[in-house]
This record gives structure tokens, C-alpha cells and sequence, in this order.
């Protein structure tokens, strides 16, 4: 089965009809998705060797893929329904900054496109960040997109803002988090 997880990753890739299969590229830099703006909050108590997020403004994260699971749930082979769960470290400026948790379902494929909901968890030392939405892919991969930011807990327990995630074909790719 070809996996959802492409949009992280690699190449999504989607039927073209007749059984034949078009590859989506992912495209972006691992040096795409660096956001500006100054954070306003403070790290306060954080544990040696760790980095915390500030509870306003911009800051980017690095996730480094973990563990991840695709299920062929719609009809057989690469179709609507199917999901990709996925985990893995955060880090920021090059410290261990948490971890995160997403998953991505299957909506719509077509013969040179591909829809998903996607919802992404991000578990930092003061609590955590929830955000969701959909990504679109053509036949250059879905590149940079964004899923806004539905609230959290602890620190973020009142965020709001998007997360920006740039897929990569690398061990790790950026998170720009723009809290309001």
C-alpha cells in the first residue's frame, strides 16, 4: 500500500485510473519554514537540556520522524479512508523541546490530486498545541501547508494561530508555530 505518510516524508501517491499510479513529490528545504517575528512569552523552570516554546508569538520547531503506522481502511490499495498515525521528537534551536502525535486521513483521491484532513498534536514542556485542517496535494506534492491551531492546554490552554508544516525528504522537517 503507498502511505499517507508521503506527506511528511516523501512521495504521495495516487491512483491515475487503469491501475496505473502517479508519483507527488514532496517538495520543500529543510531550511524552508523558518518563521520571523519576536516571541513575547518566557521559558520559565525548564529542565537542563531541554527548550520550551513562548506562549505568543512565532517560533519553529524541528520534528524528527518517530514511529508511524498507515492503515488501508477505504477500498484496497491508496483510497479515501485510509490513515496514517505518526509520532516522533521535537526539538527547537537543537534541544529536545517534546514530541509530537498526528494523524492524517484520506478524503478524496483523484488521478493527479489528493485531499486529507490532517491533525497535528504538539506536546511541549508548559502543555500542549492542537491543530487541524486539510492539505491539499497536486502532482508537486502538497509543499508547505498550514493547519490552524484549535487550543491546548497548560500554557496554550487559550492558543489560537496556525502551524505551518514544510514536508521534506529528510530525517526532519520544520513546524512554524504562529501563536496570536
Amino acid at each position: 500500500m503507498n502511505s499517507i505518510r508521503s506527506l511528511i516524508t516523501g512521495a504521495t501517491v495516487v491512483a491515475a485510473g487503469a491501475g496505473a499510479a502517479a508519483a507527488l513529490a514532496v517538495t520543500g528545504s529543510a531550511a524552508a519554514g523558518t518563521a520571523t517575528g519576536t516571541a513575547t512569552g518566557t521559558a520559565t523552570g525548564t529542565a537542563p537540556g531541554t527548550a520550551t516554546a513562548p506562549s505568543a508569538g512565532s517560533f519553529t520547531l524541528r520534528a524528527h520522524h518517530g514511529s508511524d503506522a498507515s492503515l488501508d481502511l477505504g477500498a484496497k490499495g491508496f483510497s479515501a479512508g485510509d490513515q496514517d498515525l505518526f509520532a516522533g521528537p521535537l526539538t527547537r534551536k537543537g534541544h529536545a523541546a517534546g514530541r509530537f502525535v498526528g494523524t492524517c486521513t484520506m478524503a478524496r483521491v483523484g488521478h493527479k490530486s489528493a485531499d486529507q484532513l490532517c491533525e497535528f498534536v504538539l506536546h511541549l514542556a508548559h502543555g500542549q498545541i492542537t491543530a487541524s485542517g486539510t492539505v491539499h496535494a497536486g502532482q508537486g506534492g502538497p509543499g508547505t501547508f498550514a493547519l490552524a491551531i484549535l487550543g491546548g492546554t497548560g500554557r496554550y490552554r487559550a492558543a489560537a494561530g496556525q502551524i505551518a508544516v514544510t514536508p521534506t525528504n529528510g530525517a526532519s522537517f520544520p513546524i512554524a508555530v504562529d501563536l496570536r
